[in-house]
């Protein structure tokens, strides 16, 4: 789960050399993003930066991605009618199909932390979280959902979908490379079985063209990154 709310340091290079600005994801945001901007978001959760894109790109799209039914209209219930806002009740993988999910559990609600991946030190870091339901989901690939589109460039790619994002992007190589900046959540551990972990993941990212604007890892086992495309800007 990406957590939004929490302030962070981050270094951005300009012409005058690197500079530290404390400042939130969101104001990031509506501060360096345009309102015709393009969003694409997975997995949604229960809408609520969903409902902050919609708000912020009044002029432009916001394309979501929830496999979890019960999260998927809880996002429909805060964005429902909106023009900007398009929401499918699907996963981003590797491929189009079917795939098994790991939901998640915490004291009895959707903890956020459900998976295309199988749990593994996810369960020792986190042991109030559970996974003990399985279900099957429909998949998409996201070039192909791209190519679908007939979109030109994305402008912010924001994933939170445990693990499975490096997955997702070394299969859809078109759509990364048309996209201005990520915003991901990243493995510090194993958190899932055969997870992508953070140095990899830089490393595959940084050479098809991107660079870290900011880290935000405040703990043990994930965090957040925000990239930008060096060969959009």
């Amino acid at each position: 789960m990406i957590y939004n709310y929490l302030f962070f340091i981050y270094g951005y290079l300009n012409n005058l050399g690197d500079s530290l600005v404390i400042m939130d994801i969101r104001t990031w945001i509506i501060n360096n993003l345009p309102s015709e901007g393009i969003i694409v978001e997975a997995g949604t959760s229960n809408g609520n930066d969903t409902l902050f894109f919609s708000d912020h790109f009044k002029n432009g799209k916001v394309y979501g991605f929830e496999p979890v039914e019960s999260c998927y209209l809880e996002t429909l219930s805060k964005v429902g009618g909106r023009i900007n806002i398009e929401i499918a009740n699907v996963a981003l993988s590797d491929k189009k199909g079917t795939s098994t999910f790991y939901l998640s559990d915490q004291f009895g609600a959707d903890s956020g932390s459900s998976s295309l991946l199988k749990p593994k030190d996810h369960l020792r870091v986190h042991p109030d979280i559970t996974f003990d339901k399985q279900i099957k989901v429909s998949t998409i690939n996201l070039d192909e959902w791209f190519e679908s589109k007939n979109i030109d460039y994305i402008d912010l790619m924001w994933l939170d979908i445990q693990g499975a994002e490096p997955f997702v992007l070394k299969t859809s190589p078109v759509a990364l490379s048309r996209t201005k900046y990520l915003y991901t959540e990243v493995s510090l551990m194993e958190t899932y079985e055969g997870v992508v972990q953070y140095q990899d993941f830089k490393t595959f990212l940084q050479e098809a063209g991107f660079v870290v604007v900011t880290e935000d890892l405040p703990w043990v086992d994930m965090g957040n990154v925000l990239f930008r495309n060096t060969r959009l800007t």
